[in-house]
């Protein structure tokens, strides 16, 4: 029994772990980064108290730090799950793979100070760039880290992560980061556009189900 949990984890060449402690870690990474992006929050309402202010102030005065806030929120709950979701098939992980988790977990943690950022440079468009530019990143190593835990399964349990190897997230955010380097005056606003990554993962899914099922050349 010892022997085959051994072998679970780790192959004859000792290039591939079990996949257990690195969700537990990563799990752990973002409910951090989660808690750290309300804090500043928080430490909004002490700063206000006063006798003839009312509570309401508090959210009125602060609406772009409370925008981002929720926005982050989405953003980073949403990556978790699509994280859960690449990892549930995951039988064992190679060390590139851990890697490139450790990346985008970097980019998670990080998120939280462009957040901030946002609350005290609303209309800077260093800011926007900034944020936008964290937010592809993040999405670009969860789409990396799909396509390796893809290659790594039989073809028939591959096939339920095809939408999330797509990237139509990584792409739509490219599309946005473009825009901001381009047209800055348009703020926050083109980031809509990521109500539109279900449609768009729907139709680079089949191309990338092809793609990665085509035997390597030579």
């Amino acid at each position: 029994m010892a022997e085959a949990g051994e072998d679970a984890q780790v192959d004859e060449q000792g290039d591939w772990l079990g996949p257990e402690r690195l969700l537990a870690f990563s799990d752990g990474v973002v409910a951090i980064a989660l808690t750290l992006l309300v804090l500043p929050l928080a430490e909004l309402v002490p700063e206000v108290a006063e006798p003839e202010t009312s509570g309401l102030t508090v959210i009125t005065d602060n609406l772009a730090a409370i925008g981002s806030f929720v926005l982050s929120f989405a953003v980073i709950a949403r990556f978790w799950a699509a994280h859960h979701r690449v990892f549930d098939r995951a039988r064992r992980v190679s060390h590139t793979l851990v890697g490139v988790n450790t990346a985008w977990l970097f980019t998670i943690v990080v998120l939280p100070f462009p957040t901030e950022m946002i609350a005290s440079f609303p209309e800077d468009p260093f800011t926007l760039r900034f944020y936008v530019a964290t937010l592809f990143a993040s999405s670009a190593l969860l789409t990396v880290t799909a396509v390796l835990v893809r290659r790594s399964l039989p073809g028939d349990e591959a096939q339920g992560l095809r939408n999330t190897a797509a990237g139509g997230t990584a792409l739509l955010l490219l599309l946005v980061l473009v825009v901001t380097l381009v047209a800055p005056s348009l703020g926050y606003w083109p980031l809509l556009l990521l109500f539109l990554t279900s449609p768009i993962e729907r139709v680079l899914g089949p191309l990338v189900e092809r793609r990665l099922a085509r035997p390597p050349s030579g």
